[in-house]
């Protein structure tokens, strides 16, 4: 089986605005030491700008971790394996089709059940509006390749 990818959240994929996003965070973070520098010497600075310094520290390098294109969120299937990624902070989650014992499809989200009772929930309305039939179909298409029990719960607000 051949890899199959979704993107989730922002198209961020062009290199003008990705460029910008690296000077920008590289902005933040010369900001910051600089900040920090005049602080350390006048030391009769107050708190709240130490925090707003570190604040801007770890906003840029955000930034910069993200203009690298490491950000990104998505699912990929492939060779028996789904690979969930659904915040840009957290490492990917690998799961394979051994280890899921049943999807459950609902009106506005999505569970995998795995072994060892431990679940993982995809929220596809709240989340991603506008590619939530998309990831719903690609992920079912995963579960039936796979043989993986697949149960409807229509839910009435």
């Amino acid at each position: 089986m051949e890899n199959h990818i979704i993107f989730l959240g922002e198209r961020e994929d062009k290199p003008l605005v990705r460029v910008f996003v690296l000077i920008f965070g590289v902005m933040c973070i010369f900001t910051a030491v600089w900040w920090a520098v005049y602080l350390i010497r006048y030391p009769e600075g107050e708190r709240i700008f130490w925090a707003a310094s570190i604040f801007l520290l770890l906003f840029g390098i955000y930034q910069v971790y993200a203009g690298f294109g490491y950000a990104r969120c998505y699912i990929k299937r492939g060779n028996g394996n789904i690979i969930i990624r659904q915040n840009s902070l957290l490492p990917a989650r690998k799961i394979s089709a051994a280890q899921i014992t049943k999807l459950e499809v609902r009106s506005y989200d999505m569970v995998l059940y795995m072994l060892g009772s431990s679940r993982l929930r995809i929220k596809l309305g709240l989340k991603y509006p506008d590619l939530g039939q998309r990831v719903r179909d690609f992920i079912i298409d995963f579960a039936e390749t796979n043989n993986i029990e697949i149960f409807y719960k229509h839910e009435v607000l």
